[in-house]
């Protein structure tokens, strides 16, 4: 793969380019309960910390399990059916599109690093996948972030170091941490959710301009 800047951006998408925290607190406070929304997202981040690779159907439908049976709720195989398209067909944010072309006119090169399948990736980006260079998922790699291994195998794929690399994600625990630590640069991309990061920007816009100053 040839990129003109020599950089290659990698992004997270669920929280960071598509709004993920919108749809999946919605249909929780639907069908469960609005308290049981932050019980999903640490269920999340524990079951891919563990190191096993499954798919992340699998993830989705053991954490919607876990907090309707804390909240006394039985749910259909249909509806959590119905959660998983839900969450692949999160919405966008205003900024992505025009974001990523701007990135990609000065030459960088621009992909996705995402904790998902590839079926379900298809939904999400349905109508836009031209604007990225490349996508890895979970499901392509066996691993998923924030173990390091999911990075390593994915500079692997990609042909890069990490010095090569800037990795953009609304989330440091599951992506800035350990990708800082194998060596990429990181910029946290301010998605409203409380966190805070060395480099920081709050919408993809302002990317082009940080970009001139840390590479």
């Amino acid at each position: 793969m040839i990129t003109l800047s020599g950089i290659y951006i990698i992004f997270d998408l669920y929280g960071t380019l598509v709004d993920w925290v919108s749809s999946i607190s919605g249909f929780i406070e639907k069908y469960i309960s609005k308290s049981a929304v932050e019980d999903f997202f640490n269920c999340d981040l524990e079951l891919v910390s563990s190191g096993v690779y499954r798919p992340y159907k699998e993830i989705l439908r053991e954490c919607l399990d876990k907090i309707a049976l804390k909240h006394s709720v039985i749910l259909s195989s249909d509806l959590k059916d119905a959660f998983i398209v839900y969450f692949a067909k999160s919405p966008l944010y205003p900024d992505v599109i025009y974001g990523i072309k701007q990135l990609r006119s000065r030459g960088y090169s621009t992909g996705i690093l995402s904790n998902t399948d590839r079926d379900l990736v298809k939904i999400t980006l349905c109508g836009i996948e031209n604007i990225f260079d490349f996508v890895v998922t979970a499901e392509d790699i066996e691993a998923y972030k924030p173990r390091r291994e999911a990075f390593t195998k994915t500079y692997t794929m990609l042909g890069v170091t990490p010095l090569e690399v800037v990795h953009v994600s609304a989330y440091p625990q599951y992506d800035l941490l350990p990708a800082s630590e194998l060596g990429a640069k990181t910029i946290l991309l301010n998605r409203g959710y409380g966190y805070k990061w060395y480099v920081s920007i709050n919408s993809l816009l302002e990317l082009v301009d940080v970009l001139e100053e840390i590479v």
